[in-house]
C-alpha cells in the first residue's frame, strides 16, 4: 500500500507562488479529490485514483506533492513510462525551489524505474516524410518530426499509431507493449492514394503563339514586297533614263550608255517581278496564320429567365 503524503505537503508550491493564496473554490475541490485519491490508492483502484490525482495537478498545478503523489500512484498502476516522466518533473521543480530532499527522491525514483521502461519507435520512411501535410500520431498526441525513428518511453499496453497525409487515405495500426523494458517498433508504409487527386487538364491554346507566328512572317512578307517596290521603282528610273538625251530610239536602237541604262532597268525589273510575288505569297500566308489562330475562351452573354424578369448575364 502506497503512503499517501498529507495534503498539505500535496500543495506545496515552487518559488515566489507559495507567498500566493490558492483560490478558495479550487483547494477545496482539490483536497475532496485528494482525500479520495489516497482511499482509493489504498483499495488498490488505481485507474480512478490516478485520474483523481491528475485532476488535483491540474487544479493546483504548483503542487510538488500532488505531482509526486501521482508518480506513486502510476508507478503502482504499472504505468512506468508516466510514473518516470512525473518523477522526473517532480526532480526538476523541487530543485529549483530549493527542495532538496524531495528532489532527491523523486530522482532516485525516475532513475530506478529507466531500466525498466519499456519504449516504442515509430520509424517513417524519406519516401514517406515526403508526402504533403504529413502527420503521425501516437495514442491521438502529434508526433513531431524529431520524434520519428526515435525510441521514447512508452506506458505497456495497447497504442494507436495513425498517420495522414493530403490526397493519401489514413493508416492505422495497434502497437502492442506487452512488458515492462519491452522494445517495439512500428513502420509507417506507403499511403495509398484517396482517388481524390484532380488530374491536371489541358490548358486551352489560346493560339497566342500562332498569332505572334503570323505576325512575323506577314511583317517578313511585306518587307520583301517593300524592296521589290524599290526595284520597281529603280528599274523605271533606268528605263527613262536610257531615253534621255537620245541615247535610244525607236525599235531599241542604243548608243552605249542607252544600253547599260536598258541593261539596268531590265535586271531591276526582275528582281522586283521575284521580290513583289514572294513577298506577297509570304503576306498572305501570315495573314492566314493570324486569322486561323484559336481565340481565347471566354464566357458568353446569354439571357436568362428568372422569377423577377429576364436577366443578361455573362461577360463580354
Amino acid at each position: 500500500m502506497l503512503a499517501p503524503i498529507a495534503f498539505a505537503a500535496a500543495l506545496s508550491v515552487t518559488g515566489p507562488a507559495q507567498a500566493q493564496e490558492v483560490d478558495r473554490h479550487a483547494a477545496l475541490t482539490a483536497q475532496a479529490l485528494y482525500d479520495q485519491a489516497t482511499a482509493e490508492l489504498d483499495a488498490g483502484r488505481f485507474a480512478s485514483a490516478c485520474g483523481k490525482l491528475e485532476e488535483v495537478t491540474r487544479l493546483v498545478p504548483d503542487g510538488l506533492g500532488a505531482k509526486l503523489t501521482l508518480a506513486q500512484c502510476y508507478e503502482a498502476w504499472g504505468k512506468l513510462a508516466s510514473a518516470w516522466a512525473q518523477y522526473t518533473i517532480v526532480e526538476a521543480l523541487a530543485a529549483k525551489a530549493g527542495q532538496a530532499e524531495r528532489s532527491a527522491r523523486a530522482g532516485a525514483s525516475a532513475a530506478a524505474l529507466k531500466p525498466r521502461l519499456a519504449t516504442l519507435t515509430v520509424d517513417v520512411p524519406e519516401a514517406v516524410r515526403a508526402y504533403r501535410g504529413l502527420e503521425i500520431r501516437r495514442d491521438g498526441v502529434p508526433l513531431g518530426e524529431p520524434q520519428w525513428g526515435a525510441s521514447l518511453p512508452v506506458d505497456t499496453g495497447e497504442h494507436e499509431i495513425v498517420a495522414t497525409a493530403r490526397n493519401r487515405k489514413p493508416w492505422r495500426r495497434s502497437a502492442v507493449v506487452s512488458a515492462d523494458g519491452e522494445t517495439v517498433s512500428v513502420a509507417i508504409p506507403a499511403l495509398e492514394p484517396d482517388g481524390r487527386d484532380e488530374p491536371a487538364r489541358p490548358r486551352p491554346a489560346t493560339g497566342g503563339a500562332q498569332r505572334t507566328a503570323g505576325l512575323v512572317v506577314g511583317g517578313a512578307g511585306l518587307i520583301g514586297a517593300g524592296v521589290g517596290v524599290f526595284f520597281g521603282v529603280r528599274a523605271a528610273l533606268k528605263l527613262h533614263e536610257s531615253n534621255e538625251a537620245g541615247h535610244c530610239h525607236d525599235g531599241n536602237l542604243c548608243d552605249d550608255v542607252g544600253y547599260a541604262a536598258r541593261e539596268q532597268a531590265v535586271a531591276a525589273g526582275d528582281v522586283s517581278t521575284v521580290l513583289l510575288l514572294a513577298g506577297g505569297a509570304v503576306l498572305a500566308g501570315g495573314v492566314a496564320l493570324f486569322l486561323t489562330a484559336p481565340k481565347p475562351e471566354r464566357p458568353g452573354a446569354h439571357v436568362a429567365l428568372g422569377p423577377h424578369g429576364i436577366a443578361l448575364r455573362g461577360s463580354f
